[in-house]
């Protein structure tokens, strides 16, 4: 992706990433065949940008916030990276709390113990897989290990580093206390740097496969939804954005590490110093839409892709309400708890007369009853409700699910006009603009709920709440012991 400093996108080019599931509970990836897919993509945008090498000021990067990737003295992967979805970690979590105790914990790191962090899964490599955790030298976050991909040298960031649980969010420093608790060392860890810091030159290997030039200055980047916050304009203090993404988290930009006693969101460092993110996540929604659209694969014409415009055309012929379909593909309760036994995707009330179209928009409508129930208990943390919400993200770009948000929020949803609100953070972020100073107002379009339909969302959103919450208190004990059964995992309780 690419901008100017007018803040105008001249380019972007897209390719998809494949994850593989070697075991029950882990999802990794390639770290080679997704820094190859990573330089086709900048060379395809750099070539319909069509501005000369020496006209670029710098390169900068974004990427998921948890997964990560472990590397030997020599830059090497000694294994797959690590995603967010990957649940090997979850025998460790007893682990983790105990180091500090609960309360300790939340308010050093901003996150209470969970499967998709990255702490409980360095514990799965440092007591399940010695002979690997021997080798490793150095644990990059993924925005980390594609700042050395580009320039050969070492840093981390903080949005980034907080949500693998390692940082000390106040102090915006790794959280050595504890690192040590847990038997981890600090120096493990990358130095960190704040986003917008150079970092170092192209690599020349890497210029010629992006079609630029060798030693083209390479700035530290920052989390992905802290980056899609700041080029929405969202990272005002009291500003809330949701992204849409593969998951879809909640940021509120605060001016203090603002950790809830009741609600307890998580909390990272921001962007930029004096700022903070508190945040909630309705799950892998995005995800979840991703794989209905590829099994709709064998519907679309002969050699096409998968489209996400036909799932939605399908799901736009599907009543409000999808024939009462629910699909509870999203969480729509942010706690410990709820994320420590979460409640199973499932078709409810499927019968032989729902369609395709109806499954589409039951799973679209579920992320929405999810969304409105996160963003209003981090309307709890912020004292009251938002005055606006900003909607940026993949999802964003589809008419359908806006006006559904909108409709089961009741609210006015505005949408940035961008492309891609990343890459104009990273313009951002190189040239230390921490203003939202556009030359004017940021161009936006307001998605206005639909008041008849919101009413006729209500019985459908408490509905879903229910179901949601029924399913949660379904034979979970017996699911968990079957997890953490000898010959998964890891022991029945770490220690």
């Amino acid at each position: 992706m690419l901008c100017t400093r007018d803040w105008r996108v001249l380019a972007v080019a897209h390719r998809e990433y494949r994850v593989s599931h070697p075991e029950p509970g882990h999802a990794e990836f390639d770290p080679g065949e997704w820094w190859a897919a990573m330089q086709e993509a900048c060379a395809e945008a750099v070539a319909r940008a069509g501005a000369p090498p020496a006209r670029y000021l710098a390169v900068t990067c974004t990427a998921m916030r948890i997964p990560f990737v472990l590397v030997d003295r020599s830059g090497t992967p000694v294994w797959p990276g690590v995603l967010n979805l990957d649940g090997r970690g979850r025998s460790y979590l007893d682990m983790v709390r105990d180091a500090l105790g609960g309360q300790a914990l939340y308010e050093l790191t901003g996150h209470w113990p969970a499967v998709p962090l990255g702490l409980p899964k360095l514990l799965w490599f440092k007591h399940r897989r010695p002979d690997v955790w021997a080798r490793v030298a150095t644990v990059l976050q993924m925005h980390d290990w594609m700042l050395y991909e580009l320039c050969g040298e070492m840093a981390s960031e903080p949005s980034s580093a907080s949500m693998g649980q390692l940082l000390d969010i106040a102090h915006r420093r790794w959280a050595t206390p504890l690192l040590e608790a847990v038997g981890i060392p600090t120096e493990l860890f990358p130095p960190l740097r704040d986003a917008g810091s150079y970092l170092g030159g192209l690599r020349p290997s890497v210029a010629r496969a992006m079609n630029l030039l060798a030693g083209t200055p390479v700035h530290v980047g920052g989390g992905d939804t802290h980056m899609g916050c700041l080029g929405a304009g969202g990272v005002e203090v009291g500003g809330v954005v949701i992204v849409g993404g593969s998951t879809t988290p909640i940021q509120l930009t605060a001016a203090s590490p603002v950790c809830h006693p009741v609600t307890r969101p998580w909390v990272s460092a921001h962007l930029f110093p004096g700022l903070w993110a508190a945040e909630m996540n309705v799950g892998a929604t995005g995800i979840m839409y991703k794989w209905l659209r590829d099994l709709c694969a064998g519907l679309a014409p002969d050699g096409a892709l998968p489209s996400y415009g036909h799932l939605d055309a399908l799901a736009a012929r599907s009543p409000l309400g999808a024939r009462d379909l629910l699909v509870t593909a999203a969480n729509p309760h942010w706690s410990e708890a709820t994320w420590l036994r979460r409640s199973p995707t499932t078709l409810f009330d499927l019968t032989p007369a729902h369609s395709l179209g109806d499954l589409a928009r039951a799973t679209l409508e579920s992320v929405c009853y999810a969304v409105r129930s996160n963003l209003e208990q981090l309307e709890t943390v912020h004292g009251g409700p938002f005055e606006r919400v900003l909607l940026v993200g993949g999802a964003s770009h589809s008419p359908l699910w806006s006006q559904i948000l909108a409709d089961v929020l009741g609210r006015v949803v505005r949408i940035p006009d961008v492309e891609e609100a990343a890459a104009l953070a990273g313009g951002r972020i190189v040239l230390k603009d921490r203003r939202n100073e556009w030359g004017g107002p940021m161009p936006a379009r307001d998605v206005c709920p639909d008041p008849g339909a919101h009413d006729a969302y209500r019985p459908y959103y408490q509905r879903y709440l229910e179901v949601h919450d029924g399913l949660g208190r379904v034979n979970w004990h017996e699911r968990d012991r079957r997890l953490k059964s000898p010959g998964r995992d890891g022991p029945a309780k770490a220690g």
